[in-house]
């Protein structure tokens, strides 16, 4: 089970955080930073240059301005800088699930009565995605061997097959690419792929490409396109994979499996319809701060009964250096960046890369900093390249 950081534990990394202002020694806690350090301007046309443009469009001295972009900051492992506000992070007030057990086990359970088992997150936290890597960790024992990814990117049909993400195009790599799909640019996400892959999962894109018709499209004529969409490519993978277990990531209410006051039917019950298959739906985005630890909460009675199977009810955010604590807790290491490559204005984005990836990859760890801070990488044991980028706000005139 997920708990918070021991007092030695947190000691430790507290001492190393103490560190950050001076020059970093070569090795940090088993990790070696490799000089030389690259600073790059990325020109291209590539999902890296939109990313950094809606970065570069936040104000880096009041960052949650007007209608803040907490998902780009997010993206770019700033989710120190929306917790305090954004509702995906807010203590609600469920009731933990009666005569639960452990979470991993319970879901295991579950699991093995089903072969489609849906799990949701929160686009803004990262905490979601570290868990689902540890399912998809557990569950492969139990004969899952394929995962479902909404951000993966899915061409339509006839796109050749040089414009096809690379879990399509080479499904061998061990790593996801910077262009396989936008939210796939944040460093959990990253690892999720990696972890997958790592253990033999095929990785399935399913997500509707949005079009011109679909642009127009009314909000409830869209959101009815787009379920019916994402839930006819899965069933449609199911179809011609009989007898294969199916992980699915979705996020927020695609794992609805009863129908929304207003009628709505999302993704999971869709789904149902076409298989038959009663999928183990687990949601992480409504309950939060229900405890010190991981737990299972009972469904909300403010939610149709049915709405899912299970709700993990994660505890409330901790940032320990301006980093996520759950990223320490599973292992990382604080390791602080060169004080030559922090900015003397503006946001400066950092990304570390295992020795010998080239630069496409999703990195291990990727984080915007500002002048004058000294948030650390987070990073397991290992060898990394450094990659410097600077982004350029979009002109006004």
């Amino acid at each position: 089970m997920i708990t918070r950081m021991s007092p030695h534990r947190l000691s430790a990394v507290l001492a190393a955080l103490a560190t950050l202002g001076a020059t970093p020694a070569p090795q940090q806690g088993g990790v070696s930073l490799l000089e030389p350090y690259e600073t790059v301007t990325v020109t291209d046309k590539s999902l890296n240059v939109f990313r950094l443009k809606r970065l570069a469009d936040i104000d880096p001295s009041d960052p949650l301005t007007g209608e803040p972009d907490t998902q780009t900051l997010s993206l770019f492992g700033r989710e120190d800088l929306i917790a305090a506000t954004s509702d995906d992070y807010r203590a609600t007030a469920c009731a933990p699930a009666a005569g639960a057990g452990d979470v991993m086990d319970e879901i295991v359970r579950r699991a093995r009565k089903t072969s489609v088992v849906i799990v949701n997150e929160s686009h803004e936290r990262s905490e979601h995605r570290g868990f689902t890597a540890a399912l998809v960790l557990r569950l492969r024992a139990e004969g899952y061997a394929a995962l479902g990814m909404e951000a993966l990117s899915n061409p339509p049909p006839g796109t050749p097959m040089r414009r096809q993400p690379s879990v399509v195009r080479e499904p061998g790599l061990a790593y996801l690419l910077d262009e396989d799909g936008y939210y796939l640019g944040e460093a959990a996400f990253g690892r999720l792929g990696r972890t997958a892959k790592r253990l033999g999962y095929a990785l399935v894109p399913y997500e509707v490409q949005e079009s011109g018709t679909t642009t127009a499209m009314p909000p409830a004529k869209k959101i009815a396109f787009r379920e019916e969409a994402q839930a006819s490519a899965l069933a449609a993978w199911i179809g011609t994979h009989p007898g294969e277990k199916l992980i699915v990531h979705v996020g927020y209410t695609h794992a609805t499996e009863t129908p929304r006051p207003d009628g709505t039917q999302w993704m999971a019950m869709r789904l149902r319809a076409k298989t038959g298959i009663d999928p183990l739906t687990i949601s992480q985005t409504t309950c939060r701060g229900g405890g010190a630890s991981r737990r299972l909460a009972a469904l909300s009675g403010k939610e149709p009964a049915g709405t899912f199977d299970l709700i993990v009810d994660h505890p409330t955010a901790r940032f320990v250096g301006g980093r996520p604590e759950w990223r320490m807790v599973a292992g990382d290491v604080p390791v602080a960046i060169p004080a030559a490559l922090r900015p003397a204005r503006g946001w400066r984005v950092v990304e570390a890369r295992p020795e010998g990836e080239p630069p496409d990859t999703v990195p291990m760890d990727r984080v915007a900093i500002r002048p004058v801070e000294n948030l650390p990488l987070m990073l397991p044991p290992g060898r990394y390249r450094l990659r410097v980028l600077d982004p350029a706000p979009t002109p006004t005139d």
